[in-house]
């Protein structure tokens, strides 16, 4: 018999620099879908003394006004970007969770560009860090090559709020409408901007491309993390996969993994993964348990050659193109020893057709991570 669906919370704690954030993941319940669990997540960071610091939600965009109406009411006034992602709940239910970032210990300032909040920027002892999110370009309509560059223009924008730039990213997320329609443009738009900037010289960031709609009906949202060193006790590298060749090798601009290190934490950062060989192959087509066991494969020996396993994993998404591929998925996290709380499971179409299924999540060493 088929194991019933993970429901309720997970909150993830790491503890770094004389802070602490929380990494909060939220999947509906039977009986009183999402407004429980989000209570209980608002009672504990507000136990905590814990500001948040960016929200995305994975659902049906039916969904969205309802959803966005209960975060505001939990949570209070939105002073944070919130990205929805179409991305449905692989069981049926119109949204797949909620995954929800949060900090204690330092102040936080707020970036908006006029008046929609982008992101927030807080610090610790060893850098100052700024996470991003729902940026989109200003308006839908134009070729979507257009609007990726008006993105990326105002990612930069918030960036500078900040008093960083694209040197200071560790990691990318793209959530691209029809992505199979113009994802091999949106790489030509990231990498002619990369060049120009210079970004690669020392580091790509980590990302993920996955298709997904959003509530402006724009070709993209996108959301990031970043990383200014007060000193050289802190540090970002990009991380190789053992199994698979650089995603660079076939015209993707981005690291398959990054480590950001401080005296006190190490976070090992794996990017949007899926079933292709070390040539970049797709492998297995047409069969969903093979393609997701061969991503597994590769993500165990990106955090093995950084000391860590799937125990140390704090959040999670798993990615299917066809919604009743999702029961492959249980036997992979039992055997792995991932929590199914911490996975957020959705539909959403991968970067080529024959790729069925898609992983990424974050993780980080020694017992910086408590789950609750």
């Amino acid at each position: 018999m088929k194991a019933p669906p993970a429901s309720g919370i997970d909150i993830a704690s790491v503890s770094h620099g004389g802070i602490v954030e929380f990494f909060a993941t939220v999947l509906p319940e039977p009986e009183s879908g999402l407004s429980s669990p989000l209570q209980r997540v608002s009672e504990r960071l507000r136990d905590e003394g814990a500001e948040l610091l960016e929200v995305r939600v994975f659902g049906t965009l039916a969904a969205a006004p309802v959803t966005e109406t209960e975060l505001s009411r939990t949570f209070g006034p939105v002073d944070w970007p919130v990205t929805w992602v179409e991305g449905a709940d692989c069981s049926g239910g119109e949204v797949a969770g909620i995954q929800i970032h949060a900090v204690r210990g330092a102040p936080v300032r707020t970036l908006a560009l006029g008046d929609t909040p982008v992101g927030r920027v807080f610090e610790d002892a060893h850098a100052r860090h700024l996470v991003l999110g729902n940026v989109q370009p200003p308006q839908a309509g134009q070729d979507p090559r257009a609007q990726a560059a008006a993105a990326f223009r105002r990612m930069e924008e918030a960036l500078a709020l900040g008093d960083m730039d694209l040197h200071h990213v560790v990691r990318t997320w793209f959530f691209l409408d029809d992505i199979l329609g113009w994802y091999s443009g949106f790489n030509a738009t990231r990498a002619a901007l990369y060049q120009a900037r210079g970004i690669g010289e020392r580091y790509l960031p980590a990302s993920t491309g996955i298709g997904g709609k959003n509530t402006r009906g724009t070709a993209m949202a996108a959301c990031l993390r970043a990383m200014q060193p007060k000193g050289k006790s802190a540090s970002v590298r990009a991380i190789p996969s053992p199994l698979q060749c650089a995603a660079l090798a076939y015209g993707s601009s981005f690291s398959r993994a990054a480590e950001a290190t401080t005296p006190d934490l190490r976070a090992i950062l794996v990017s949007g993964t899926a079933s292709i060989d070390s040539q970049g192959n797709t492998m297995h087509i047409g069969d969903v348990e093979a393609q997701v066991g061969r991503t597994f494969e590769v993500v165990e020996a990106i955090l093995e050659s950084r000391g860590v396993g799937f125990r140390n994993v704090i959040r999670a998404n798993a990615y299917f193109k066809r919604p009743g591929d999702a029961t492959a998925l249980p036997p992979f996290l039992d055997r792995h020893g991932l929590p199914p709380s911490r996975v957020i499971v959705s539909r959403n179409d991968v970067c080529r057709d024959a790729l069925l299924f898609e992983l990424e999540l974050e993780a980080v060493t020694g017992d910086a991570a408590r789950g609750d």
